[in-house]
């Protein structure tokens, strides 16, 4: 296993693992309140490491071993975190695979850095979900709690909460898809699972991403949710690698 590395960069720390193989690279960029130890991350590195391509997943700020409290970031800070461990370790053209915010993270990258993408795939990629899942689900008392600076609480399993910050919204604003210019002509696909109920089946169908990325493939796993981590998903997956 690689060693367990961290680049810092004045207060920032970011805790990653590159594996590196070949010329050929894959980066993984893992979920909201997910790290890069889950289960697709160990899936991707053993694939990577079967077909000799190299291999980098690290930990967003606010997650895993990174520095920094959740509630203080968004996706502003997460586009920098993968922006900068690019630049460190010097890592020319990849395959970028984002899940979900992760994914969203790996869209704005292809269309801003299109040369140095050579395949986006987003595992049922969620970008924009501040503004169209989150905010668009809020009440009138959790929207006016993060008016007023407070964070959100959701519960979404016995033992699993989302945190839900002012700065999530506001540091995420600047990354929406609509404030974002520039076409990607690399192979492009994202995975949807159809029993998904965080980021339902069709939910990136009101981006119009055709017109944006000119080689895009839309593939729906009928019996997965979203994580996407099932045998069949993961077996899908490696197919388009």
């Amino acid at each position: 296993m690689s060693k367990l590395s961290f680049y810092k960069k004045d207060d920032v720390k970011i805790s990653y693992r590159y594996y590196k193989r070949s010329k050929k690279t894959l980066i993984f960029l893992h979920g909201l309140l997910s790290d890069m130890s889950g289960k697709k991350s160990n899936f991707l590195n053993n694939y990577c490491k079967k077909n000799k391509i190299s291999y980098l997943c690290f930990d967003f700020q606010g997650h895993g071993r990174s520095s920094g409290e959740f509630t203080n970031f968004g996706i502003s800070d997460w586009y920098n975190d993968l922006d900068n461990i690019i630049k460190y370790l010097k890592i020319k053209n990849f395959i970028l695979v984002g899940s979900s915010m992760g994914g969203w993270v790996a869209i704005i990258y292809a269309l801003i850095h299109p040369r140095k993408v050579t395949k986006l795939i987003g595992i049922a990629p969620a970008p924009d979900f501040t503004t169209k899942l989150i905010w668009k689900n809020f009440n009138t008392h959790q929207k006016n709690k993060i008016k007023n600076n407070k964070i959100v609480k959701q519960k979404v399993s016995s033992d699993f909460n989302y945190y839900y910050s002012p700065a999530l919204f506001k540091r995420s604003k600047k990354y929406l898809i609509e404030n974002i210019k520039g076409n990607f002509l690399g192979e492009t696909i994202f995975l949807h699972g159809g029993q998904d109920k965080a980021v339902p089946y069709g939910y990136n169908d009101s981006f119009n991403f055709s017109k944006k990325f000119k080689n895009f493939k839309n593939i729906l796993i009928k019996h997965a949710d979203h994580s996407l981590s099932d045998k069949e998903s993961l077996i899908t997956l490696s197919k388009f690698i």
